[in-house]
């Protein structure tokens, strides 16, 4: 994996900072700026899995960026909801503690710290254990252009599997892309709008590299 060409691509394009800034105020709207991101990421995988050479994409078809960017959304609310199930799960239980304890402050701050001591280890395991799963669901969608392809969970974790090593250096590099991401918080927040623009065009690069090593012989992306 090409890591120094996913960082300096951006700046190849003549347009870099139109586009980046032209992100950063799409950003300023409430998940539909996030949805519209995730569709500049998948555009950008497909575009350097098609072998253009400035892969970098435009704003000039928002609506179907969304569009693009939807699927994204989908694959990462599915595969986060275990861990969402057990969120839920451990709120009932201290509600449920809270209301048989009565007003007993001292019982119910002692049985919150017993149970954050025993949830959020396994919380923190299967966030762990999902995120590679959850890359390659998204690997599997720029491979085939479908949403289905990824919900199987099972050919899933047999692409991860099949190369456990690699998404997990794939993983390890979008923790890279997000603390690039938060640099921008430096400047009173409003930076990491741009800069996160960037980050998702780098990680974007890198996981059309991943889509590239991961294609079956013979099969193109849609």
């Amino acid at each position: 994996m090409d890591i120094g060409r996913a960082f300096s691509f951006v700046f190849e394009d003549e347009e870099w900072i139109t586009i980046i800034l032209i992100g950063g105020l799409i950003m300023l709207v409430p998940i539909l700026g996030q949805i519209v991101l995730l569709g500049f990421l998948f555009e950008t995988a497909r575009n350097v899995v098609m072998g253009q050479s400035r892969p970098l994409p435009r704003w000039n078809h928002l609506g179907e960026t969304f569009t693009n960017g939807l699927p994204t959304f989908v694959i990462q609310i599915v595969y986060s909801l275990p861990v969402l199930l057990l969120v839920c799960a451990f709120s009932c239980f201290l509600m449920l503690s809270g209301g048989a304890m009565g007003r007993n402050e001292d019982a119910i701050a002692g049985m919150a710290m017993l149970s954050m001591f025993c949830f959020m280890p396994l919380m923190l395991i299967i966030a762990l254990v999902l995120q590679p799963i959850t890359l390659a669901a998204m690997v599997r969608h720029i491979q085939t252009g479908e949403l289905s392809p990824a919900l199987k969970v099972g050919d899933v974790i047999a692409m991860v599997r099949s190369n456990l090593s690699g998404w997990l250096i794939l993983w390890l590099l979008q923790i890279l892309c997000g603390l690039v991401a938060s640099v921008g918080s430096v400047a009173f927040g409003v930076g990491a709008l741009f800069t996160s623009v960037y980050a998702a065009a780098v990680f974007g690069h890198l996981l059309g590299q991943m889509t590239q090593q991961t294609l079956p012989a013979g099969m193109r992306p849609l």
